[in-house]
């Protein structure tokens, strides 16, 4: 019997370990509720609109560069330097077609979502601090604008992914937030280091640091090189940790007096893995300086209420608001009237089909993903994205899903195609 518990307990050890270090391939996420509509959508608005199973995606990384840049490979560990290049991700097995892409993408096709496969990563150009910009790196920005100049969307949408992830998987999750605005917005992939492992989620926390100052400087770059109307921010998970320290180093850079010449637009935070304090603190530093903060949170997020035990405090995306100070507190319930903060809770019980724990709402389910994407493509406010208000009994007011939500969407979408709301970027 001793035995048996033994080999029980190194089997399950065994186990463990296997899933520390096992990341599956990234799956085309369900298709958003927005892209239900029948044959309007994303996709047939975009005249330019390439039909190929391969999608290329800039990206940025502080990720240590290994092999020929022509097929690179980024280690788990930090280098000194930034690199900038473009990764090409292709739906489905070799030999898709567009029909079954575009049947997977609007929901026309039940058969089981294909996986998203990075074919390769080509690196461009080099970054190093305080040194001028090399004509490698001019001519990355100069690609950026040449896509923007043929793109709907004239904004740049930066994603930065969450801790225990893959380049293979951050490019996945960026690459089908290109795919799902219609190819219609440029997204720029910033790619920071992580252990790739659970069991090491605490070295995480720590490089998300000190990848900030890069992802500043990124943000920085791209405001003074590109033609981008706004620069988008989107986090997910302990992306949030460094989108938040970064944009707060943007805010309170004494070298940059005026941080709104940086033009950052939408600050979305996905279920953001950061120390709910230092966030709030963050935010005060940059809420002056941007047009909207949003943040999705699950009160029920089972990889949040881990990392609360882990770190000792509670995060961002489940946040605790006993743990402010007053002033603090003060300051959060009235950022809502003053600095376009937006509490977006996320409330499975609401949603069809939404795990009570889910982490990964945002591209995991077609209400929220809906929602993201009409946020960033139209800068609607939620009372014209058909959320509704509600009120916590000590928080401050937040916007929420209801169950009558697709009928609310389909309003929203056909004010949309009647133009009457649409910037004239993405007016149909």
């Amino acid at each position: 019997m001793v035995r048996f518990i033994i080999i029980l307990g190194l089997a399950v050890i065994g186990i463990t370990v296997a899933l520390a270090f096992y990341h599956p391939p990234m799956r085309l996420m369900p298709a958003p509720e927005a892209f239900l509509d029948g044959e309007v959508n994303a996709f047939s608005a975009n005249p330019a609109l390439t039909q190929d199973p391969r999608i290329p995606l800039f990206y940025a990384t502080n990720r240590l560069p290994i092999g020929p840049r022509s097929n690179r490979l980024y280690a788990v560990v930090p280098g000194r330097d930034m690199h900038m290049g473009v990764a090409t991700i292709r739906i489905g097995e070799e030999g898709t077609t567009w029909d079954r892409i575009y049947a997977w993408s609007t929901g026309a096709s039940e058969d089981r979502r294909p996986f998203l496969n990075l074919e390769n990563l080509n690196e461009q150009a080099e970054f190093e601090t305080g040194e001028p910009l090399t004509e490698e790196a001019q001519a990355w920005f100069a690609d950026i604008n040449a896509v923007l100049k043929r793109s709907r969307d004239k904004d740049i949408i930066v994603y930065i992914h969450g801790a225990n992830t893959t380049v293979e998987r951050a490019a996945g999750q960026a690459a089908q937030l290109h795919h799902f605005t219609g190819r219609n917005s440029v997204v720029v992939l910033f790619a920071w280091p992580t252990a790739e492992s659970f069991l090491r989620y605490s070295r995480d926390m720590i490089t998300a640091f000190g990848a900030a100052p890069h992802l500043a400087k990124l943000i920085e770059l791209l405001a003074e090189n590109t033609d981008a109307e706004k620069i988008d921010v989107f986090t997910y998970s302990a992306g949030g940790t460094v989108g938040s320290d970064a944009l707060a180093m943007v805010g309170r850079d004494p070298e940059q007096p005026d941080a709104q010449s940086f033009r950052i637009g939408e600050v979305y935070h996905a279920a953001p893995d950061a120390d709910f304090r230092a966030f709030v603190d963050d935010m005060r530093d940059y809420a002056d300086d941007v047009q909207r903060i949003t943040v999705a949170v699950n009160m029920n997020d089972s990889a949040l209420r881990l990392s609360q035990a882990v770190n000792r405090a509670s995060r961002a995306g489940r946040p605790d608001m006993q743990e402010l100070s007053p002033e603090a507190t003060d300051w959060l319930l009235q950022a809502a009237t003053n600095y376009g903060l937006e509490v977006l809770r996320v409330r499975p019980e609401n949603i069809p089909g939404l795990s009570n724990r889910s982490h990964t709402f945002w591209y995991d389910d077609p209400w929220v993903s809906s929602d993201v994407l009409i946020t960033l493509l139209f800068h609607l406010p939620p009372d014209e994205r058909g959320l509704a208000k509600g009120e916590g009994p000590s928080g401050p007011h937040y916007w929420t899903f209801m169950p009558d939500y697709p009928e609310q969407l389909a309003e929203v979408m056909e004010r949309l195609r009647q133009g009457s709301e649409v910037p004239p970027a993405t007016a149909q």
